[in-house]
C-alpha cells in the first residue's frame, strides 16, 4: 500500500456518492435520449482533462454545458443545458451511502468530499440527503483550477485536512480518479459498483469492494 495508515479520507462525489439518474428526465425533458447521460459525462470528463492537459481551465458548469450541445449542436441550446445543470441539485445518495460514512464517522476518521464541481453545490446535496453531519468539508477543483486527476487537487485536499498525501485514502467509482490519486502519493479505495472491472491500464487500488460499507470497513481495519 501507498503510505501509512490512513487518517482521513477524500470522496469523489458524481457517481461515487449521487447518482447521475435523475438526470435521466431532464434529457428527456429537452428532447435527448436519456441513455445518453453516459456518453454525456464522459464528453465532460474529457474535454474537462484536455483542458487541463493544455494547461488550462474551465469550470465543470461551462464544460458541461459545452458537452451537452455537442450531443445535438443543431438543436440543443444553452437554456436545454441550464435545464440539466440544474437538476445536479436533485441528485439522489446512492443506497449504501449513509452507512459507509456512519461507519468512517463513528471510527472518527475525518473525511472532505473533492469534486469537479461547485463545493456549494455539493453541501446543498449533502444537507438535502440528510447526510451533512458525516462530511462537514467540501472541496472543489475551482479552487486550485486543475480538474482532477492533476495531482493539485488532490494535495489541496490533504492540506484542508492536515495529512500528507500518504496519510489519506481516495475513495471513488472511477478507476482514473484513483489512478491520479495513486500518483499524487494518496492511498486509494475503490467501489466495483460503476465500472464492474478495473481497467487495467490504472494502476490497482490499494482497497476495493463493491459498495460504501465494504470499503469503509476495510479503510477502518488498516488505519
Amino acid at each position: 500500500m501507498t503510505g501509512s495508515a490512513a487518517k482521513a479520507v477524500v470522496l469523489d462525489v458524481n457517481e461515487t456518492l449521487f447518482s447521475l439518474d435523475v438526470l435521466r428526465p431532464a434529457f428527456a425533458e429537452i428532447g435527448l435520449d436519456a441513455n445518453a447521460v453516459p456518453l454525456w459525462f464522459a464528453r465532460t470528463l474529457r474535454d474537462g482533462f484536455a483542458l487541463c492537459a493544455s494547461d488550462d481551465y474551465r469550470s465543470f458548469p461551462d464544460v458541461a454545458a459545452s458537452a451537452l450541445i455537442s450531443l445535438d449542436p443543431h438543436r440543443v441550446t444553452t437554456d436545454d443545458a441550464s435545464v440539466v445543470l440544474s437538476a445536479f441539485g436533485r441528485l439522489r445518495a446512492h443506497p449504501d451511502v449513509s452507512e459507509g460514512l456512519a461507519l468512517l464517522a463513528d471510527a472518527g476518521i475525518p473525511m472532505c468530499t473533492l469534486s469537479q464541481g461547485n463545493a456549494d453545490n455539493v453541501r446543498r446535496l449533502f444537507d438535502g440527503a440528510g447526510l451533512s453531519d458525516y462530511v462537514t468539508e467540501h472541496l472543489s477543483v475551482e479552487a486550485v483550477q486543475r480538474w482532477k486527476p492533476a495531482p493539485q487537487p488532490y494535495h489541496y485536499a490533504c492540506e484542508n485536512l492536515g495529512v500528507s498525501p500518504g496519510e489519506a485514502t481516495m475513495v471513488a467509482v472511477h478507476s482514473w480518479d484513483l489512478h491520479g490519486a495513486r500518483r499524487a502519493g494518496l492511498r486509494t479505495a475503490w467501489i466495483s459498483r460503476l465500472e464492474g472491472a478495473r481497467p487495467a491500464i490504472f494502476d490497482a487500488a490499494d482497497i476495493h469492494g463493491p459498495d460504501l460499507p465494504a470499503v469503509a470497513r476495510l479503510i477502518i481495519e488498516a488505519a
